[in-house]
C-alpha cells in the first residue's frame, strides 16, 4: 500500500510538473528545450532528471511491480487531477521554485521505489 502511494504521488508530481512546463513553453511561444533566463544550473539539472528520467523510471517500476492497469489508471487519474483541480485552483503554470521542489519530489519517489525494489 505504501509503495503504491509513493508511486501515485511521484507520478502525480511528475505529471503536474510536465504540464506546467509545457504550458510555460506555450505561453512564451518557444520550442522544446526552453530554458528560462536566469535559471541556475541546479534547477536546470533537476528539471531534466526530475522530469523525463524520473517519470520514466516511475512508470517502468509500476509496470514491473504493479498490475499494468493500475499504472494506466494512475496516469489517467493524475492527468485529470492536474487538469480539473490543480490548474483551476492554483496559480498555473507554476514558478521555477515550485517546479524545482516538484522535480525533487518526483526524483525522490523514483529513487525510493527502485531502492526498495532492489533491496527486496
Amino acid at each position: 500500500m505504501i509503495l503504491e502511494l509513493i508511486f501515485f504521488v511521484g507520478l502525480l508530481s511528475g505529471v503536474v510538473n510536465s504540464r506546467s512546463t509545457n504550458e510555460t513553453r506555450k505561453f512564451h511561444g518557444v520550442g522544446f528545450g526552453f530554458t528560462p533566463i536566469g535559471q541556475k544550473p541546479l534547477p536546470l539539472i533537476m528539471s531534466f532528471v526530475g522530469g523525463p528520467i524520473s517519470i520514466t523510471a516511475i512508470v517502468i517500476w509500476g509496470f514491473i511491480s504493479l498490475k499494468w492497469y493500475f499504472v494506466i489508471a494512475s496516469w489517467i487519474i493524475s492527468g485529470c487531477i492536474c487538469r480539473f483541480f490543480i490548474e483551476k485552483k492554483f496559480n498555473f503554470p507554476f514558478n521555477i521554485v515550485t517546479l524545482f521542489y516538484s522535480d525533487v519530489l518526483t526524483t525522490i519517489s523514483a529513487i525510493t521505489l527502485w531502492v526498495i525494489y532492489f533491496i527486496r
